[in-house]
């Protein structure tokens, strides 16, 4: 019989080669759902892949805690139904390799009328900002790449833009570095409208694709310089503001391009290093 489920697990950065608390927060989520999912039509994916400085892709460091899991569950899920994304180096690459992952498999009908319904499983940061960036900006979305993606290999998916509809995981840090790492993520919303500036992606008014996204760039950033961070941490988030503040005014691409030198850097940079999860 042929699947028409699948939940693609998104992948965390390794440390030291291993899952950390994310890592593994995930993994524990998908282990205890299982047996609420239909598991005789679903498929899972793991994605994410080997980077830099480390032994073991994201996507096997996962299935290996979860086949520990699988183990000793009362009802373990189906090795055969699991399925790994172990070659993307981000969020973008997740998707569009997982849809070859899931065309390719032979688990799944090709050229159906029926459509194959996708859970997404991630900490809840992860998901609200795929799902916002969608709903904002669809040009510009990661779930656009994975469902045109499967759609020109035969596989039409049901993707909701629903948080509900998904494993949304409690982010599980706290603390002043945890809400900086949080804030700074909401930044990814302006930094994907300034790409699509720059690429041409919008063919609707700029002031309204950018009202929203600047209203969270900039409540984030308000937030971000009340935290008590070190000085050259509050000096590059400083650049940043003004940079967005100039493409509030001007909409050129050049302002955009311009924007990005600095904002995307320092949003990388920062990222990084306020990450609870990071080694410092």
């Amino acid at each position: 019989m042929k699947l028409d489920n699948v939940v693609i697990v998104l992948g965390k950065r390794l440390v030291n080669s291993r899952l950390t608390v994310e890592g593994v927060t995930r993994v524990e989520a998908l282990s205890n759902t299982i047996a609420s999912l239909p598991t005789e039509r679903t498929a899972i994916i793991f994605c994410g892949g080997l980077t830099q400085g480390q032994r073991i892709s994201e996507a096997d460091a996962m299935y290996s805690y979860f086949k520990s899991l699988n183990a000793v569950a009362v009802h373990p899920f189906p090795e055969h139904q699991v399925l790994l994304e172990n070659r993307s180096l981000n969020t973008f690459q997740n998707m569009r390799y997982a849809s070859r992952v899931l065309c390719d498999s032979g688990l799944f009908q090709l050229w159906s009328a029926r459509p194959v319904e996708v859970t997404l499983l991630s900490n809840d940061y992860h998901l609200e900002r795929i799902i916002e960036i969608q709903t904002l900006m669809d040009e510009q979305g990661l779930l656009r790449v994975l469902k045109s993606e499967c759609a020109s290999m035969g596989v039409t998916l049901n993707l909701p833009l629903d948080i509900n509809k998904h494993i949304s995981v409690p982010y599980p840090h706290k603390g002043p570095m945890a809400a900086a790492f949080l804030l700074l993520d909401e930044l990814t919303t302006y930094r994907v409208y300034l790409e699509g500036v720059k690429q041409g992606a919008f063919l609707r008014d700029l002031s309204v694709v950018r009202k929203k996204p600047l209203m969270i760039a900039r409540h984030a950033i308000q937030q971000l310089l009340a935290l008590p961070l070190d000085k050259d941490s509050l000096q590059q988030i400083e650049d940043m503001k003004k940079a967005i503040e100039m493409t509030a005014l001007d909409e050129s691409v050049g302002a955009a391009e311009q924007a990005l030198r600095i904002v995307h850097p320092i949003l990388t940079a920062l990222n990084r290093r306020l990450d609870p999860e990071s080694i410092h």
